[in-house]
């Protein structure tokens, strides 16, 4: 299941509008990752935003089981977890 999505991210927290669905979904940011330029490239969130099996069309994906991991696409995140995250 594809799902256009726009993300908006606020101080510590973030707000997911899909398209179709009227009600935004906000989330807790936990932690956060930027690559070497400063530029934003994950987020890891304090709840599930995604159903299971859904793929996210556009800037981000999304993964996790207990709470969600947003990636940009396509922005040099490769240090998956290399890392602990810091602090939003």
């Amino acid at each position: 299941m594809m799902s256009d999505i726009e993300i908006v991210i606020g101080d510590g927290s973030v707000t997911i509008r899909r398209s179709g669905r009227s009600a935004p979904i906000v989330a807790q940011v936990l932690g956060l990752d930027r690559n070497p330029d400063g530029e934003l490239t994950r987020l890891w969130l304090d709840r599930l935003v995604h159903r299971p099996g859904e793929e996210w069309t556009g800037d981000w994906s999304v993964r996790g089981a207990v709470s969600s991991i947003i990636e940009r696409v396509g922005i040099g995140a490769g240090e998956a977890f290399a890392h602990p995250p810091e602090s939003p």
